[in-house]
Order: structure tokens, then C-alpha cells, then sequence
């Protein structure tokens, strides 16, 4: 987890580099950065006091000396975990200032071709009749935001197989840095709810009607649309105020959850996979993202999951591996030397 946190502290001083060289690095910028890690630090801490009930029988579990050995794992985690979303909302509100937003008529093209000459948007809200969406609409942002901020801590706290903690602990970063990142910049793009205001057209014009008639304006995730949209006209870093849809990172880490519960438990395999296509959906209801987008972030995560457990089965040498103790780790999580 050492090794985590000091990734990350890097990813923080390049995110923060590449925005001082992009945009005026200025008082007020600053401090609308702090308030953004401030406000992430009570998010994530609110995550974790969801999870209490579990980490209160880790230490019986894995017993107290261990558990307090391996406390500094925690720290490391959380800490990480914070500031790689202060990283990750400095580089996402950059995006466009690095790559002008570009790829939405091509995206909205290849996902009607894709759904046979309908939306996608238009199939979610038409099956969206039948379901409880006042039930399922805050799952895109609450129990999302359990595995989002926490997942690394829950291994920290719960995990004593060190392959699979290396094999999630890089599939983590990566859904961060190289898909909401780099993958981001290569199809810069800000997704149908937003389309028809960055180039003036009415393409999406159904989308917001449908939009409208949920009444999904005056729930949390329709304040929360607006407030990207004016974030982005006023150039801000506010937590979370970056703009990008393509590829689609909540669907990447409901899928890296999928596969960890299902690599923890066949149990709760069925829950994992439940909780990914719930989050696909919801990606495309809400408009934040074409179907592509998720689609994109679940072939990618699947991939690079079966590449490293075949690296791993074939005794490949991992770059977290090569920091690990030549003796097993006794508690929880990787090692942090």
C-alpha cells in the first residue's frame, strides 16, 4: 500500500503540473483544489463508515496482532485514495484545454448504428418504465461511491492474498490514470446530456424531454449535471467538475468490483454482476454516457484482468511484486515497505 501512495502522490504532482501549464495557476484555483480534497476526505470517510460492520470482525478474522500490525495499511490506503481524486480532478477539468471536446458525433453515430438505428438513451428509458427508478437512480451515485473511494481500503483491511491484491490494486489505478486519463484525452468527449449545449444543435432534444418527465432534475444527479456544465463554462476544479464520457469510469469500477467479489466468493459473484449492469444502465439513462463508453471500460478492465492473472500464473514478475517481502505477507493486503 506504501507503493500505492507514492504513485499516487506522483500522479498529484504531474496532474497539478500539467494544469499550472495549461490553465492560470492562480490563488483562487488553489483553494477551490483544497476544498475539493476536503470535501472528497469526509466522501470517502463517509464510504468507509458504511462499511464499519464488516472492518469491525476483520480483526477476529485475521486476529488483533496482525490487525494492528498491518493498521498502517489503512492509513496508506485512505490517504491514497484522497489525494488520487485530487490528482484525478485536476487532470479531468484539463481535459478539454488538452483535447477540445471532438468525438461526440462520431460516438453518437456508432451508438445508434451499434443499438440498430435506436439511441441507446431511447432503450434504457423505455425499459426504464417497468423499473423502481427511485430506487435504482441512487445507486449510480452513493453505492457507487462505496467501491469507488473504498474498494482499495476494504482490500487493505480484508485481503491476505497478495496476487490478487496486486492484480486489483493495478486494476484500480489503471481504471483512474490510463482510462479516465489517457484513454479520456484520445476520445475527448462530454457525452449526449451535454451534447446539444457544446455544439448547439438539438440532436439529444428527446433525451432531455424524457430527462424532464423523470423528473431527474430535481434529484441529485440532475444538480449534479448542472453543476458540471457551469463548472465547465467557468473553467473551475470543484470536486468531481471535470467533463468527459468516453470511456466511462463508474462502469470500469463497477466492473473491477464485479470481478473482486466474484474472486472473493462465487456468493457474491451473481450481487457483483448485478451491480455492474445496474451501473451500465444507469451510464446511459442518466445521459452522462453513451453505450460505447461503457461497453469500452468493461472489454478494457476485463482484458488487462485476464492478462494479469495469466502473467501472475505464469510466475511473471509484476512491478508491484518486485517490492514485496521474499516471505508471504501475514496480514492484510500487500506488504508496505
Amino acid at each position: 500500500m506504501k507503493l500505492f501512495f507514492r504513485i499516487v502522490v506522483l500522479y498529484v504532482i504531474v496532474s497539478f503540473a500539467i494544469t499550472a501549464f495549461m490553465r492560470d495557476l492562480t490563488v483562487e484555483l488553489i483553494v477551490q483544489a483544497g476544498i475539493a480534497t476536503s470535501q472528497f476526505a469526509s466522501v470517502i470517510l463517509s464510504a468507509s463508515t458504511r462499511m464499519l460492520p464488516v472492518f469491525a470482525i476483520v480483526p477476529f478474522i485475521i486476529g488483533w496482532r496482525s490487525f494492528v500490525t498491518n493498521i498502517h495499511l489503512v492509513i496508506y490506503a485512505i490517504l491514497g485514495s484522497i489525494f488520487l481524486q485530487l490528482g484525478f480532478t485536476f487532470f479531468k477539468s484539463t481535459i478539454p484545454m488538452i483535447v477540445p471536446f471532438y468525438a461526440d458525433p462520431w460516438f453518437a453515430r456508432f451508438d445508434q448504428w451499434l443499438h440498430g438505428g435506436y439511441d441507446p438513451w431511447e432503450l434504457t428509458h423505455w425499459v426504464g418504465q417497468f423499473l423502481p427508478m427511485d430506487r435504482l437512480l441512487p445507486i449510480y451515485l452513493w453505492v457507487w461511491s462505496i467501491p469507488a473511494v473504498a474498494l482499495i481500503l476494504i482490500i487493505a483491511v480484508t485481503d491476505r492474498d497478495q496476487a490478487r491484491t496486486i492484480r486489483f490494486v493495478t486494476l484500480y489505478l489503471a481504471c483512474w490514470l490510463i482510462l479516465g486519463n489517457v484513454i479520456a484525452l484520445a476520445g475527448s468527449s462530454v457525452g449526449p446530456v451535454y451534447y446539444d449545449a457544446l455544439l448547439g444543435t438539438d440532436r439529444f432534444a428527446g433525451l432531455h424531454a424524457a430527462l424532464a418527465e423523470s423528473d431527474l432534475a430535481n434529484t441529485s444527479i440532475g444538480r449534479i449535471q448542472n453543476f458540471l456544465w457551469v463548472a465547465y463554462a467557468e473553467r473551475g476544479v470543484a470536486l468531481g467538475s471535470g467533463i468527459s464520457a468516453f470511456p466511462s469510469v463508474h462502469v470500469g469500477i463497477a466492473t473491477i468490483t464485479a470481478l473482486y467479489l466474484a474472486e472473493r466468493s462465487r456468493w457474491l459473484a451473481v450481487p457483483g454482476y448485478v451491480f455492474l449492469a445496474v451501473i451500465l444502465f444507469l451510464s446511459v439513462y442518466t445521459g452522462y454516457h453513451y453505450a460505447i463508453d461503457g461497453y469500452f471500460s468493461i472489454l478494457f478492465i476485463v482484458g488487462l484482468w485476464v492478462a494479469l492473472r495469466r502473467m501472475q500464473e505464469n510466475g511473471a514478475v509484476l512491478p508491484w511484486s518486485m517490492v514485496q517481502p521474499t516471505a508471504a505477507c501475514t496480514g492484510a493486503g500487500m506488504d508496505a515497505r
